[in-house]
């Protein structure tokens, strides 16, 4: 039996309590996952394994400790193989996300067919091979948008399960290396069944080691292995652009210099360091290659300034750059000596330009 596991520090809802994503929520076939006031919980006994949750997750915070999945996709690459299956050391393809599935027909030399056969009996087939499907379709899109010639076939075929053969350890077996990581593998099964069986509703608290991992700002695994298969991928005649309906994984964005006060929360929450700034903070940048379109940059920007743009560009994954979005002009606050961004009028940044309102209202002064 698999075990989920969470690392809130990857969770944008740990940083940014006006973070809006729920989609670990609503891909869940079971329903077990729940979001309160910005603390997820989930009961592990009802969990069924199937990865949906760490796939769809922008920063990937999900973790089954019996499936990895960019260790799947280096294994099927390796192996030459051609049918993505759940019957083969597979809990779901929706335990796949995008990028994954996109990489594997990036690098893969021949073509590749996703098993769907086994979704006619399966309990949860309902919710998830309409997202299976989804996903395939934005792949194939991706791919013929970059005018590439490969794509995933979904086809029902007729695979037979793979079972684990057992054998019984002998007392030098047991003792040998190769044992004892049966061993080792024997028990840790044994642990995961017991905590599977737990029925108390899970909630994660906050630690330091948490706080320290968040401010790393790291790209997901999948989003390295992607750069990766795309340095392998024939450069197209042209760049197309694309909708951004059309993709889940990735943005450009767009900023109102006449609205944003370079209140600098955007960049600190970012978690992958899409937006960054100088030492001063007069500018703010993008990367577009480290974007994972979570939101939550969008949901902790008071004005609205920033805003996806309509269109994603495939150029940058074939010319990347990192734009510039906007520049300040820095000035020296003459209240409290902080640098901020001078749009004209007082010498005052922000908070003592509020403080200074504050203080002639309180005053009957206009």
């Amino acid at each position: 039996m698999s075990l989920l596991t969470l690392d809130i520090s990857k969770c944008v809802h740990t940083s940014n309590k006006f973070a809006i994503c729920d989609k670990c929520v609503t891909v869940c076939p079971v329903e077990t996952i729940k979001i309160d006031d910005g603390v997820i919980s989930f009961v592990p006994s009802e969990c069924v394994g199937c990865g949906g949750c760490d796939a769809v997750c922008p920063t990937a915070a999900y973790e089954l400790d019996d499936f990895k999945p960019i260790n799947y996709v280096f294994n099927f690459l390796e192996n030459d193989l051609d049918v993505i299956t759940c019957k083969n050391e597979l809990p779901c393809i929706a335990a796949l996300s995008v990028e994954e599935l996109l990489s594997m027909a990036l690098i893969s030399p021949q073509s590749i067919t996703a098993d769907i056969g086994a979704c006619k009996e399966c309990p949860i087939a309902a919710k998830n091979l309409p997202i299976i499907q989804e996903r395939v379709e934005e792949v194939n899109f991706f791919l013929e948008a970059m005018e590439q010639n490969s794509a995933i076939a979904l086809k029902e075929l007729d695979i037979e399960e793979e079972t684990a053969q057992t054998d019984t350890l002998s007392r030098r077996k047991l003792l040998s290396k190769d044992g004892l990581k049966k061993a080792v593998s024997i028990k840790q099964q044994f642990e995961n069944e017991v905590a599977s069986t737990d029925t108390t509703l899970k909630t994660h608290e906050v630690t330091n080691a948490d706080i320290v991992k968040i401010k790393q700002k790291n790209l997901p695994d999948r989003r390295s292995l992607l750069l990766m298969a795309m340095k392998r991928a024939e450069v197209p005649e042209t760049f197309h652009t694309i909708s951004i309906e059309d993709i889940s994984f990735i943005s450009q964005k767009d900023l109102d210099e006449s609205s944003c006060t370079n209140c600098q929360m955007c960049y600190r929450i970012c978690p992958t360091g899409a937006l960054s700034s100088d030492g001063r903070g007069s500018v703010i940048n993008f990367n577009p290659l480290a974007c994972v379109q979570c939101h939550s940059c969008h949901d902790v920007c008071e004005p609205d300034s920033l805003t996806l743009r309509k269109t994603f560009a495939l150029s940058n994954f074939f010319e990347p750059k990192v734009e510039t979005l906007v520049r300040f002009d820095i000035k020296r606050c003459d209240e409290c000596g902080n640098y901020f961004a001078y749009q004209g009028g007082e010498m005052l940044c922000r908070r003592c330009q509020i403080e200074e309102d504050e203080a002639r209202e309180l005053w009957g002064i206009k």
